[in-house]
């Protein structure tokens, strides 16, 4: 989404600008990772939707997870504005599709499990869960949508005034 706001900068230039990547970037590294990071730690056996005990994992794991999800961000954005610069919709439509309907099924197949705020044990021994909604995770939940909102909200701002001022440079 971040490349098609971008698109005239992206198409103008010709090259992916270091401040437009340096936005996204800080996008990916400061709102997206730490939203992720914040699931992890304080809800990690909800995180991986009770499919395997968090417990049981090496710490490693959820470090990497938080890392991916901080690269992911600026790569995509990298990979999708090729396609942005040389104005073909269908690849770009693809990159940012495929994607959304991945996540978009795989949390519609979890939703019932993701309802439900307990541990691996808990959830797994039908003992002790307890619904999301007016949880401690569920008022997480909204406060990191919002989080989530504004920072696309002034990422997606910068990088129009970013197009913006390079159309006059």
């Amino acid at each position: 989404m971040f490349a098609w706001v971008g698109a005239d900068e992206l198409a103008r230039s010709g090259t992916l600008q270091a401040r437009t990547l340096i936005v996204v970037a800080s996008f990916g590294l400061l709102v997206y990772a730490p939203i992720a990071g914040y699931f992890l730690a304080f809800a990690p056996d909800w995180s991986y939707g009770y499919l395997v005990d968090s417990q049981r994992l090496p710490g490693a794991v959820d470090t990497a997870w938080v890392l991916l999800d901080a690269a992911s961000v600026p790569l995509g954005f990298a990979r999708t504005a090729r396609h942005v610069r040389s104005r073909r919709t269908g690849p770009m439509m693809r990159l940012m599709a495929v994607p959304a309907l991945i996540a978009a099924g795989l949390v519609l197949a979890a939703l019932p499990r993701l309802g439900v705020h307990a541990t691996y044990s808990q959830f797994h021994g039908d003992f002790g869960t307890r619904p999301v909604a007016g949880s401690p995770l569920g008022y997480a939940l909204l406060a990191m949508a919002l989080v989530l909102l504004g920072g696309v909200g002034i990422t997606v701002a910068w990088l129009r005034r970013s197009s913006r001022s390079a159309q006059r440079d």
